[in-house]
């Protein structure tokens, strides 16, 4: 996070390109929390008339509909762009809030939800991609983690601006938010990435330009990117059979994991109960004031997350963030477990355990895998399948998001309030030994080193013999090319030295904190 500031004029505006997508992890966390303070409000005032079934539903919707979202996304991605797809999804977003806030009857709560559901769906990928491919590769886990900062921030706003008003004017205050995602989305470029795709060069380099500073010589990072995209371009139409293969698959297969582990701590089900857990622990809180905590806890947590994902690396957050969940998981269930055997004594001793277990549980998810996941599938795939895998991605995390919220009730009369918290913890175990065995550490590597590291031995060897680079120039017109062979030792020399530009000393190809970035020329 410290390397953000030791070049303020090299990233500020990568910052601001990761605070503009990152709107919309916001605006996913006010419609995730909406139905904390906004269902209560809404039965009290019984403006609409809803069944036990509809509170449920309505309440648990979202992720479902995502499910159509992140499909759609994809596409979305490829053929109109990262940013235009951002920009668009802001419209419905303030649609969905403006029909729940005008609702008179369930359908239009249905429909509201629905569709603010699906908006969820498209903002993971989009978020997540435009960031990985406008960031550079030191600054990218810090920037990585906005999206969580701002998913907490909207949480926050919402469970406070819901403390003090109904369901209804809540949902029309939320629906000005994704104004400000558009605006935001509007002043920014479109990747570079996204641009060489559709063969747009000149735009691509001006993009890359303003994202580095105007001070920043692009010129070898350019030529990386164009050489990254011309692996892929004599076979542009991508086969179902071209996801099956091992550097496409493993990466997919990784990322889909994480999602699994992450939704398997049971962290939706603990953020949608925590009046339960509240009031199982004998206090005498304000409903609205223990969300409010929870909220900054969260909020916090995941801010100090942001200072720690380049330093300490995403294998070492996540093993730390796993084993801690753990822990406090172990100790929730055991006070259920004790208050079921012993009664409400347990209540007069221990009644304090709950809420410090909660509150470890929500420091520890925030600092690893609330913002870890997303960040690695921003970074594990491949750029020619990077839309179609984060859409994949994604929509398998909301499939695993509505299992845990939906069943969360059956598995307490099933299980048991402590037989269901210590299921969630098993899964933390499974994580601390998935991510130490299988994870590969991607701190600090540019998208076409990961990318190589999932390449098959034959690639493998020509990456290796790659070490000395070609440079040919064209001497007729039938492109026959005479060719010079230059150590990659002479080319690293040559790109670290100083450039200028109308009089100003332009930064060579280093990185925020001075090391150069191992990426292939």
């Amino acid at each position: 996070m410290l390397r953000l500031f030791k070049n303020p004029r090299k990233v500020m505006v990568q910052m601001g390109a990761a605070a503009a997508a990152s709107l919309s992890f916001m605006i996913m966390g006010m419609v995730r929390a909406w139905s904390s303070p906004g269902m209560p409000s809404l039965l009290e005032s019984n403006a609409v008339p809803l069944s036990e079934s509809d509170v449920s539903w309505i309440s648990s919707i979202p992720p479902l509909a995502s499910l159509v979202g992140s499909l759609i996304a994809g596409p979305c991605l490829t053929y109109i762009g990262r940013r235009r797809t951002l920009m668009l999804i802001s419209i419905p977003y303030s649609i969905g809030f403006l029909l729940i806030g005008f609702a008179t009857h369930s359908s239009m709560l249905y429909i509201g939800r629905i569709l603010d559901g699906a908006m969820i769906g498209f903002s993971a990928p989009s978020a997540q991609i435009f960031i990985g491919e406008c960031a550079s590769p030191r600054v990218r886990g810090a920037l990585g983690a906005f999206t969580a900062i701002f998913l907490s921030l909207g949480i926050l706003i919402t469970y406070v601006i819901g403390a003090f008003v109904p369901w209804n004017v809540l949902a029309w205050i939320l629906s000005a938010f994704p104004a400000l995602l558009f605006g935001a989305m509007y002043m920014m470029p479109e990747t570079p990435t996204w641009l060489l795709s559709k063969n747009r060069e000149e735009e691509a380099k001006k993009a890359l330009q303003f994202l580095r500073g105007s001070h920043t010589d692009v010129t070898g990072e350019f030529e990386r990117l164009k050489a990254n995209m011309a692996k892929g371009a004599n076979s542009q139409q991508i086969q179902p059979k071209d996801l099956l293969k091992g550097s496409v698959l493993k990466p997919l297969l990784l990322s889909m994991a994480l999602m699994l582990l992450q939704q398997f701590s049971g962290i939706n089900s603990i953020i949608y109960f925590t009046v339960f857990i509240f009031q199982k622990a004998g206090s005498t809180m304000d409903k609205n004031l223990s969300t409010i905590i929870v909220g900054i806890v969260q909020l916090l947590a995941t801010i100090a997350s942001m200072f720690l994902v380049d330093r300490a690396g995403r294998r070492l957050l996540l093993l730390i963030s796993g084993i801690v969940m753990s822990i406090s998981l172990a100790a929730l269930g055991a006070f259920f477990y004790m208050l079921e055997i012993y009664g409400s004594d347990v209540q007069l001793t221990l009644g304090w355990l709950p809420l410090a277990s909660l509150l470890l549980f929500i420091i520890a998810y925030s600092s690893g895998y609330a913002n870890v996941p997303f960040l690695i599938m921003g970074e594990l795939f491949p750029a020619k399948f990077r839309s179609i895998l984060g859409s994949l991605a994604s929509c398998f995390n909301l499939l695993c998001t509505f299992t845990i919220i939906r069943s969360f009730s059956d598995m307490n009369k099933t299980m048991g309030e402590y037989g269901t918290f210590w299921f969630y913890m098993c899964w933390c175990v499974v994580g601390v030994f998935f991510v130490y065995f299988f994870l590969p550490e991607t701190k600090g590597k540019s998208l076409d080193d990961i990318e190589r590291m999932f390449a098959n031995k034959k690639k493998q060897q020509l990456y290796a013999a790659s070490a000395e680079t070609t440079i040919g120039t064209a001497v007729d017109k039938n492109d026959v090319f005479t060719v010079e062979t230059i150590p990659r030792a002479h080319v690293d020399e040559r790109l670290s030295q100083s450039h200028s530009n109308d009089g100003y000393d332009l930064d060579s190809d280093e990185e925020d904190n001075g090391e150069v970035v191992a990426t292939p020329l």
